[in-house]
This record gives C-alpha cells, structure tokens and sequence, in this order.
C-alpha cells in the first residue's frame, strides 16, 4: 500500500469511538484516541496476525493472534462504531480490504478435519490442541470436524469412508508423523485415490516425536505457530513414494530406513515420554552394535507403478551395488527427519526425486559420531564416508533375515522392497515466503 489516492487512504481509515483503525502496508494500527495533551496510544498487529473481522449494527470486533512469551494466543478487540454499522457499505469495504490482506492467497474460514493421536510422543497432544490450536481456528471462524484416535488404524478406516472427504480444505494431524502415513495409506486405499491426494492437503501440529512434516513445510515446532500455518498457509503439492513388500504397496511421504538408524528409532518406541530425545538414546545404544547387512498414471485412482514391484525382474537400465558391510541406508524426500536432523540438505519435497544416503559400517565410532554431530547443519554429506544421490527409484534386496526397516518411522517387515517416486501426488499447506522460522515448543 505505499501509493494511494486520497480517496483509497480514506478508504483504508476507519474512525470507531475512541481509535482509529488504519489499514498500512504490513498490517493494521489501532491509534486510541486519549484525552487532550495525553500521549496518543498505538498497537499494530500484523497482517499475518489477523484471524476475522465482523460487524454488527453497534460494533467492530477484530480477532487475531497475539505473541507472549514466544507462543501465540487468540485474542479480540471490540470497538463501538460511529455509524449505522453492518448496513454501511464503507464498512464492510473496510472489513473486506482487511480480510483480504490478512489471508491473501489463503482460504479464510477454513472447513478443517482434526484427527488427534492421543498416544502420539509424550501423550500429550490433546491437551496441546485445545490449549494452542482450537482457540485460533474458533477465532478464525473455521467448521470443525474433531476426531480421536482410538487404535491403530482407526484414522485409516475413517478417512476410507469419510464421504465429505473432498469436501475438506485440511486434513489435519495432531501428532507425530505416524498419522500423517496411516491418513495417506488409508487413502490410498480408495477408488479415488489420487484425486484426494492431490487435492486435499494434509498437515501436521507437532504432537510427536519426529514432526518432519511440520518441520519441513511449516518451518516450526511451535504448536501455536504451527496452527496458524494451517491458517494461513498456501497449498504446496509434493511428492509421494510407493514401497512394494511381497504383495503389498504403501504410500510413503518422508523416509524409509535400514540399519542402525532405523534400530536407533523401532527399538525405543516405548521410550517415546522422552520425546525427541529417544532417537539420541538410541544411537547411543547401538553404536557399538553390528549392522545389518544388505545387497544392494491413474489421475483418479492410484498411479500405475512405472518400474513395476518388487517381485518383477530389475530394468537392464538399473544400477546394481553390492554393500556386505552396510552400516546406514537412510533415502527421504525433505531435508528435515525432525527439528535437529537435517539429513537430506539437498533434498526437495515435488523434485520428483528421492535422497539416498549410505554409510559403510567400517566408518569407525569416532567418524560416525562425528557424522551424527555434523547432522543438525546438514554438513554431513560432505564427509568421503557419506555416498549420497538422487534417484527416481531403488530396490533394496536384503542378505540377512532379521533386520530393522522403517516406513515412515513406522516398522515394516525386513524383506527385499522396490521404491519409486511419483511426482506431485500429495498436497500439503506451507508458509508463505518471508515467514520467520520458529523452532520452538509451544
């Protein structure tokens, strides 16, 4: 708004009884008007901020977000007009020219399906929801739909038979980034598949452990920024990945994981009350430990396989590599696995590509931990000892019998599995640009 017309800033200012409501060029500034000879009073709250704006015949109320203590809160402000209120079109011109700078390209009063994992990380993602986010979406006015999860696969089913499912503007995990993969498998599982994921985005508040999908598209740890997001966030299309096992087929969205760094994560499950720093604990445990060993479309429904599965014979064109001494296998699609591990730096999440990074167990306790210290800055990839690329697909066919392989973060069976990628399948939200990073817990 840095040129104007005399008639636009008089459309821009709105005098209420005792302020005055000015619409600037990063957001509103409400002057209160003192009493002779005392200092005038302002606030601004940024455009980013504002929830809703309505009117009745007597007032103005004005809800938004506001920041204490690093954590955001809903908040209102009431004003008593000075003219004849909602049969004032200058008013609602001014309401209007508000809304639309607050949400942009978002959609305002978002239609939101909540689904909450109550076992999700330390256990405590209800209360998180209805202390940090619940406050925000009833500010904003949106239609909500709440669910609890009761047993594993319950989300699955739900989303299987939800018949308004298209009808949603979000999907929203309340969670760690075990849901967001039940959502999406129990989609898969639907004869219009690849039309709800492409069309229906799926995020995720940050009730887990890992978070990576709230990490990599929201830029945050923050609950209440994180519900925000979902506010005001831009739909970003990103890219699935297929995962035949024998005769199965799974939707992956984030990482499969063979090796220490999988045991690191399947075997402290039942350490998840330590949040986030069970995977710490777990490295720990099995640094010393030996490794696994290892061996080297439909737009309605879901996409046909390209390279086939698992159980047909490899392409002539495919790369063969042998590893008898394979320490880590780690292939993802976001840079983020969470908040404090940046194992894919160059990673993209719709470059129609996934990230596959190998470590020969030979590398040594000191140089591996070394690796692991470089891993929250994403220097890792330049050590001789990381072999890193970028494929569209990969077979993964193991020597031994027993093993830990994780889908997601969630345990899969350990038997040979074909991955490929399949480009801009999945919809998410994500920040819009010049969106600070918040990296905090509420």
């Amino acid at each position: 708004m840095k040129y104007m017309t005399e008639e636009a800033i008089c459309q821009t200012t709105l005098h209420v009884e005792s302020a005055t409501l000015e619409l600037g060029e990063n957001g509103l500034t409400i002057r209160q008007r003192q009493k002779q000879f005392a200092r005038q009073k302002s606030i601004e709250v940024r455009y980013f901020h504002v929830l809703w704006a309505q009117a009745t015949t007597e007032q103005l109320t004005i809800h938004y977000a506001a920041e204490r203590h690093k954590t955001l809160n809903a908040a209102k402000r009431v004003f008593q007009l000075l003219d004849q209120g909602t049969s004032s079109p200058r008013l609602q011109a001014w309401i209007q020219l508000l809304l639309d700078c607050a949400y942009g390209e978002a959609k305002a009063r978002k239609h939101l399906k909540i689904y909450l994992n109550p076992f999700s990380g330390k256990g405590s993602a209800i209360k998180l929801y209805h202390r940090y986010a619940e406050p925000l979406f009833e500010a904003a006015q949106c239609r909500i739909d709440l669910h609890e999860t009761r047993y594993s696969g319950h989300a699955s089913r739900l989303v299987r038979e939800d018949h308004e499912i298209d009808s949603w503007d979000a999907i929203v995990c309340c969670s760690g980034d075990g849901l967001p993969y039940e959502i999406i498998n129990g989609i898969a599982q639907r004869d219009d598949a690849g039309h709800i994921l492409r069309n229906v985005p799926i995020v995720q508040l940050p009730g887990g452990s890992g978070n990576a999908m709230c990490v990599n598209m929201f830029k945050t740890t923050s609950f209440s920024h994180a519900a925000l997001y979902t506010l005001k966030g831009i739909r970003q299309p990103i890219d699935l990945m297929s995962v035949t096992q024998g005769d199965k087929r799974y939707i992956s969205f984030l990482s499969q994981n063979v090796g220490l760094l999988a045991e690191c994560d399947l075997d402290t499950e039942s350490m998840r009350f330590l949040g986030g720093k069970r995977f710490a604990v777990g490295f720990l445990q099995r640094l010393f430990n030996p490794p696994v060993q290892i061996n080297g479309e439909n737009l309605h429904g879901l996409p046909d396989l390209r390279f086939g599965s698992v159980n047909d014979s490899l392409p002539d064109s495919w790369k063969r590599e042998h590893h008898p001494t394979l320490g880590v296998f780690f292939a993802g699609q976001f840079p983020f696995v969470d908040a404090k591990s940046k194992v894919f730096p160059d990673a993209r999440p719709d470059d129609g590509l996934v990230d596959i990074i190998i470590v020969d167990s030979g590398i040594g306790t000191w140089r591996l931990l070394q690796l692991f210290k470089r891993v929250p800055e994403g220097n890792h990839l330049a050590m001789h000892e990381v072999h890193h690329r970028k494929v569209s697909a990969y077979r993964v066919v193991p020597v031994r019998t027993h093993g830990a392989f994780s889908i997601d973060g969630e345990r899969s069976s350990f038997q040979p599995f074909q991955v490929e990628v399949h480009p801009q399948l999945g919809m998410t939200l994500a920040t819009p640009a010049g969106v600070e990073e918040r990296y905090r817990s509420r």
